[in-house]
Formats: structure tokens, C-alpha cells, sequence
């Protein structure tokens, strides 16, 4: 690593340069800005970095951003009393480690985390997690509609199966539920460059009248919704 350090004429302000000569996750980057005062830099909360370090031992490179967890945990924070949370793509346990973060001491809300690869499962289920969290070995598509209805639904699973997954996850989101879908900035791009997600363009992904969403272009990208009360029908 080089480094390179420069000052303006004010005092108050000086920024620094990094040059790397291997490939760094973003959480040793947040650990940098923090060593290095930046006002910017996140809060990692140690399970979250026991999560990020599980990936580094075997060179899991999906998990979710630092920007991408704070998010999801200020989301798991606002489920109501008595709801719960579902994750498709646990991998071995950040996203996890941020919603758990999120409830604190809560033990009022179901935490379900579905991983169809066994190995990253059971790394995750190493790190130990609160009787409220069940962790779930098997292919989201078929696993999903046995698991009931959720308040929050994080979907950060591998590119192509988003699309595919989209209308399950929606049946299976309350009233009023929210949905974070991670990691779409590969397929945003510019006139001609946007690359279809499952043969739909990416923008028109949640054009469903079921709900309701907005596109957050920071960090990998992301897709946040909410599933509208059905007509007619009471919902708490």
C-alpha cells in the first residue's frame, strides 16, 4: 500500500490518498476511514466484522456493503411488535449480523435466513445467533412459500434468480411490508449499456400495482419497496 498525504491552506481540511497493490473488501475501507478520522466512515458493529471476516476466510467476495447493512438495519429496526424478517442469501452472515443489529435487544421478532449453498450456512450458523433467528439451508424458490408471511423481506440473492424470485417474495410480504433488493448496480447503465435482469429491463422490475418503490442508486445499487394494503381488505 502507498500512501500519500496532502494539506490545503486551511487547517481544517486535508485528505489522503491510498493505492493498493491487492484487492480489499469494503469493510477493511470503512476500517481505514475510521484509522484515518474520516467523518464518512461506518459504524461496523463486531458481528458484522466477525461476519465480514468468516467471508475473507474463504474468499467470499458477495457480501453486503457497510452502506447496504446500515440501511437494512435501520429498516429491521422499524418492523413492527411482533413481525418478521426474512433474508434470501444469508452467505455466511453479514446482512444477518446487520439485521440482528438492527432489533438490539428485541426478542419480540422473527428473524428467518434462507442460504442454498450448505458450506456458507453452516459458517454462518458458527457465529451463534439469538433463539429468535432460524437459519435455512435450501433453494429460496421452493422454500419460500412454506415460510409464511414477512414484514421485511431482504433479497440479495445472485443476479439472474432476482427476477425470478420477485413475484414469491411479493405474495409472501405484508401490507405495509418492505423490500430491499441488493446489488443492481450491474445492471443499470446508460441508454444502450443496461443489461436486462432475467430478460426485464431493471427499472421496470417493480412496476407491480402491488406496491410501491424507489430506486437507490448509492453503494451496489438498490430497490426498495413497499407492498400496498389490498383494496377492500383490512390489514394492521
Amino acid at each position: 500500500m502507498e500512501l500519500t498525504a496532502n494539506r490545503g491552506t486551511s487547517d481544517t481540511r486535508s485528505w489522503v490518498s491510498l493505492t493498493f497493490d491487492h484487492e480489499i473488501s469494503a469493510a477493511e475501507v470503512e476500517d481505514m476511514k475510521r484509522s484515518l478520522g474520516a467523518r464518512t466512515a461506518l459504524q461496523v458493529p463486531p458481528a458484522v466484522g466477525a461476519g465480514y471476516a468468516r467471508a475473507r476466510q474463504i474468499g467470499f467476495n458477495k457480501s453486503c456493503c457497510p452502506e447496504v447493512g446500515a440501511l437494512m438495519s435501520v429498516l429491521a429496526a422499524a418492523v413492527p411488535t411482533g413481525g418478521r424478517i426474512l433474508e434470501l442469501g444469508t452467505g455466511v452472515g453479514v446482512g444477518l449480523a446487520w439485521i440482528v443489529h438492527g432489533l438490539r435487544s428485541r426478542t419480540d421478532v422473527e428473524v428467518a435466513s434462507v442460504e442454498i449453498d450448505p458450506q456458507k450456512s453452516g459458517l454462518a450458523a458458527g457465529a451463534g445467533w439469538p433463539d429468535w433467528v432460524t437459519l435455512v439451508v435450501g433453494d429460496a424458490k421452493e422454500v419460500v412459500p412454506s415460510l409464511g408471511e414477512f414484514d421485511l423481506i431482504f433479497l440479495d440473492v445472485p443476479g439472474g434468480l432476482k427476477a425470478s424470485l420477485f413475484d414469491g417474495v411479493i405474495t409472501v410480504l405484508r401490507p405495509r411490508g418492505q423490500l430491499l433488493i441488493d446489488d443492481m448496480n450491474p445492471y443499470w447503465g446508460k441508454g444502450k449499456t443496461r443489461v436486462p435482469l432475467d430478460g426485464r429491463d431493471p427499472e421496470r422490475l417493480l412496476e407491480d400495482s402491488r406496491i410501491a418503490c424507489a430506486l437507490l442508486q448509492y453503494a451496489s445499487g438498490m430497490i426498495l419497496a413497499s407492498r400496498l394494503p389490498d383494496q377492500g381488505l383490512s390489514d394492521r
